[in-house]
């Protein structure tokens, strides 16, 4: 058995720093290595600091967190996975469908573990949602609406948004990549998409170059049973706000991410199926410390590269739904 004793942190953004955190907090032991843009510091929290993919080898990393803009990741992946480095890469997989499939193939030929980061999986709520719809308890699912918002102003106090990735068509910003957590578990909750349509709009006056509405309807094979759904994803409520609403033959079930709840609808009442502690750094600490039970065991991750280019393939086919206001099949 394995035991990972040495990391490197790639981008020490937002994600980056609560990745770095969790680390030190969870895995006290292990030593850590962030690789910057640029050489700013020589240490950083009692990490050292390196400025390039060789110098950062030089540090013999025996697994690698890859948290900056999307639209580097595949090129950072792609030298770090020849080297032998197991990696976590921070959703979305990358920026584009360009080039996945071949990396896919080399991870799978050079045997490492390759997990994405789509923490929203973890929740306890959400997974007792999840458990809800596999059991059937009440009756097969017939629809589900997903709605998840945030003023993009506000999402990260005290920095310029417009500076900031998720405002930059170039890094990979937007909403439909930056909130593609909701594809990734509708996927996870219902099974293959069949098909998709929508829209990706620029409807505010924010000084951005991406869309800030995406507008879409998505259907499932659940086993053969078709799943219609709508999706909402935006940079606009000025309250956050993230839910997940499945009509089933006998009950409504309502996820609501913020208040860690799921609510059952029923007969006119409402019950509360379960209610966490919000504790929204759980999912996080969660993500690292399966990321280095699997690479320690050698076990399969749990959400798997394979995962993620079956998120970017929908983006890819919304993309594309978008642009000739046609229906796409998967």
């Amino acid at each position: 058995m394995m035991k990972v004793e040495r990391v490197l942190l790639v981008g020490l953004g937002s994600i980056g720093k609560r990745h770095l955190g969790n680390l030190k907090l969870l895995v006290p032991d292990v030593k850590v290595a962030v690789l910057r843009s640029r050489e700013e510091a020589q240490f950083i929290d009692g990490c050292e600091v390196v400025s390039s993919i060789g110098t950062a080898l030089d540090f013999r990393p025996q697994a690698a967190f890859i948290c900056g803009p999307s639209s580097f990741h595949l090129d950072i992946a792609t030298e770090l996975a020849r080297a032998g480095v197991h990696l976590f890469i921070e959703k979305p997989l990358s920026n584009k469908l360009e080039g996945l499939a071949e990396f896919v193939e080399m991870v799978q030929n050079v045997n490492i573990k390759v997990m994405v980061g789509y923490n929203l999986r973890f929740s306890p709520s959400l997974l007792t949602l999840r458990e809800l719809i596999k059991r059937a308890k009440y009756g097969s699912a017939l629809y589900v609406a997903v709605d998840v918002g945030q003023y993009l102003p506000d999402w990260r106090p005290g920095v310029d948004y417009r500076a900031a990735v998720s405002s930059q068509s170039e890094l990979g910003g937007g909403a439909l990549l930056e909130l593609s957590h909701e594809l990734d578990y509708l996927i996870w909750l219902f099974g293959e998409p069949v098909n998709i349509s929508g829209q990706l709009l620029k409807v505010s006056d924010l000084e951005i170059d991406v869309e800030d509405l995406v507008l879409a309807h998505v259907c499932f094979d659940n086993g053969g049973r078709n799943i219609w759904g709508s999706v909402q994803l935006d940079f606009l409520q000025r309250k956050p706000y993230r839910s997940c609403k499945v009509i089933c033959e006998q009950a409504t079930l309502v996820w609501n991410a913020l208040e860690d709840r799921v609510e059952v609808h029923q007969n006119k009442e409402m019950i509360i199926a379960f209610q966490g502690d919000k504790n929204r750094n759980y999912t996080y600490e969660q993500e690292v410390l399966r990321f280095i039970d699997c690479i320690e065991a050698n076990v399969p991750v749990p959400i798997t590269v394979v995962d993620g280019v079956r998120v970017m393939k929908l983006v890819g086919a919304l993309i594309v739904s978008s642009e000739t206001g046609k229906v796409v099949y998967l």
